[in-house]
């Protein structure tokens, strides 16, 4: 029984191992061309395992990402509100309702500085259901700051 429980363990532990380095692999893979070359080094990160303290930040700011996708309004309002993030907010003059999905992929905190790297799809659509805007599968990577108030997105880069 005991030798049963062992083997179990280890086997689980392997495919554990095999989920979370396969994933950055997946990832590293899927996206290589041609944006290794236009990250440059950074892309290596993509590869970085997040620690769960790294998880469990990064999905917050996912959130305050997740909310800029969401946003429907004027220029200026997404800029005051969403600052670097507010590029991929939607004006009214773009659509009226929006679907996106948005996929985290890796990212790393400091003391003072960070990065996060996630895949998404957006589209924007008219009174009529019709598409009017829209990207799919796009790699982005944001450069974090820390402030008093906590992180923040300084910079967004994606392949054009």
């Amino acid at each position: 029984m005991k030798k049963k429980f062992i083997r179990i363990s280890i086997i689980a532990g392997i495919l554990f191992l095999v989920y979370i380095f396969g994933r950055g692999i997946y990832f590293y893979g899927m996206y290589s061309i041609p944006n290794e070359k236009y990250f440059g080094n950074q892309y290596k990160e993509i590869l970085h395992l997040m620690s769960f303290q790294d998880k469990k930040q990064a999905n917050e700011i996912m959130e305050i990402v997740d909310d800029a996708f969401s946003f429907i309004g004027n220029r200026e309002d997404a800029d005051s509100k969403y600052g670097e993030l507010s590029r991929y907010c939607i004006t009214e003059d773009d659509a009226v309702t929006e679907k996106h999905d948005l996929k985290l992929i890796t990212a790393d905190f400091n003391k003072d500085d960070g990065y996060l790297w996630f895949v998404y799809n957006q589209e924007g659509l008219d009174n009529n259901n019709q598409t009017t805007c829209g990207s799919c599968d796009i790699l982005a990577r944001a450069t974090l700051e820390k402030t008093d108030e906590g992180w923040r997105v300084i910079d967004t880069k994606e392949h054009p």
